[in-house]
């Protein structure tokens, strides 16, 4: 197999499968860069994974390896004495940039995941590394690809979901209190909480508006509110001055 596969250990329930693409578009190594540059235009794709006819996974080509063509006028311009001390690595550069063939131009090193990866590690890999897909890859075949595409449309489908749990106003008053004394950014000493037919009221002092604004997200993920009432002051430490947020 090519590249470097990355496995981690399930940390949340949403399961790979849940944000994946399944049977995602592919091209082979052979395939004409002209014509797998037209399917990401077609298709709105940052990315082809590059598999081999027995669907083993080979590469990635990405908009970004298309970047540096001499087409463009943007191929960098390799000088002689570079030539002399690095042959090598001149060659390279110049079927990369000058290469009619995807198996020329993509990259071979491979960041792929297991169907087993956690959703979290997932998006940890790539914020840290900078990438927009991650190949889902088992016995070294292609079973899938997370984009940011498919992570923001199952983030859609998670915030319209319909959640039919009864939650009390005792109990929505509890979570809301618990889950401010669990955060240790606010002064939960100072502020009151009071929660009738559903909607939250929010009183008390605190010394910063981000403190005030967690509070009133906190109450919003509450189960059981369908409406938030902020009646919160916003005091500075330093000037002894407060604001009333209504």
């Amino acid at each position: 197999m090519c590249g470097t596969q990355m496995r981690a250990v399930r940390r949340n329930q949403m399961k790979i499968s849940d944000v994946m693409v399944v049977s995602p578009l592919t091209v082979e190594p052979g395939t004409a860069l002209a014509d797998a540059a037209r399917i990401m235009l077609d298709q709105h794709l940052s990315a082809l994974p590059v598999v081999q006819r027995d669907g083993m996974l080979c590469g990635i080509i990405t908009d970004g390896d298309m970047l540096r063509r001499p087409e463009l006028g943007t191929a960098s311009v390799v000088g002689r004495w570079r030539q002399f001390l690095a042959p090598e690595a001149s060659a390279r550069d110049f079927v990369k940039t000058r290469g009619k063939r995807v198996e020329e131009v993509m990259s071979t090193e491979i960041i792929s995941v297991g169907p087993d990866t956690s959703v979290d590690e997932i998006v940890d890999m790539m914020e840290r590394r900078r990438i927009k897909q991650v190949p889902v890859v088992k016995a070294g075949r292609l079973v899938g690809l997370v984009t940011r595409r498919s992570l923001l449309a199952a983030l859609v489908e998670k915030l319209i979901a319909v959640d039919d749990t009864m939650v009390t106003d005792q109990a929505a008053e509890t979570m809301i209190r618990t889950a401010i004394e669990d955060g240790k950014w606010a002064p939960s000493g100072t502020i009151a909480v009071r929660v009738a037919e559903g909607v939250a009221e929010l009183s008390g002092t605190i010394f910063s508006d981000a403190e005030r604004r967690a509070i009133v997200v906190v109450a919003e993920n509450t189960k059981g509110i369908r409406e938030v009432r902020d009646r919160m002051v916003v005091i500075d430490p330093n000037a002894a001055l407060g604001f009333a947020t209504f």
